[in-house]
């Protein structure tokens, strides 16, 4: 037989659902530049699950690309802060500081709250979560602790003024729990401004309620007989 008469035939693969197919006929799946680190994991799996070895061999520089990806985005991720009590001692230090300086805003929320809330920030600020927080996690953190309960009790009160102080406190005091060299002072203050804008707002709402309350009130009129008597 010559050579030139000879064909080369594909060896057939078995696919996952249990037919024979040309190795030819399997599509890789392709790895998008903006795959999260979880999507780039399920397609490993997907890859590798129930597959043949011929369909491994094919798949192989796949496999090996999205390996490669997954590391690329393990590596652009910033170290993680190990746990120390000195870094911790420093971080409840730069927070008790901060409040001294803010006694006129603290001065706005009844002592028994502020005795709550500042145990419950002291023991934020030595737990080992808020090393590798950022900005904007520790800020909600201390929001849930301090701004929240706050609005359930001044809101109803009318006191914004009180809410103006406690967003100030707030954002002092995301700043202060902050690693040192870190930067947020603008970012603070555009929540805050944010804040009172929505507590204006609700100035003004609550003005229009009870103006249109007030309006809608029938006048009492006197009857006949009630100005006689």
């Amino acid at each position: 037989m010559d050579l030139d008469d000879t064909v080369v035939t594909t060896p057939n693969a078995q696919s996952k659902d249990g037919e024979i197919g040309s190795l030819e006929d399997i599509e890789p799946e392709g790895v998008q530049g903006d795959d999260t680190q979880e999507e780039l994991i399920k397609k490993l799996f997907d890859m590798v699950h129930g597959i043949t070895a011929e369909e491994l061999a094919l798949k192989q520089l796949q496999i090996t690309n999205t390996i490669c990806r997954l590391k690329e985005l393990q590596d652009q991720q910033p170290p993680r802060v190990s746990f120390s009590p000195a870094m911790a001692n420093s971080c409840r230090e730069r927070l008790e500081a901060t409040l001294i300086y803010l006694t006129s805003e603290l001065t706005a929320i009844p002592p028994a709250n502020w005795t709550t809330y500042k145990k419950k920030l002291i023991k934020f600020s030595e737990s080992e979560p808020v090393l590798n927080m950022s900005f904007p996690q520790r800020l909600y953190k201390i929001v849930d602790i301090i701004y929240l309960p706050e609005e359930m009790d001044a809101i109803p009160k009318e006191e914004f003024e009180r809410m103006h102080s406690v967003a100030r406190i707030c954002a002092a005091a995301a700043q202060a729990m902050g690693p040192d060299g870190e930067s947020m002072e603008a970012l603070a203050e555009k929540w805050v401004s944010a804040k009172v804008q929505d507590l204006n707002f609700l100035k003004k709402m609550f003005l229009s309620m009870r103006g249109i309350c007030k309006a809608s009130t029938p006048e009492r009129m006197e009857m006949p007989l009630e100005t006689q008597a």
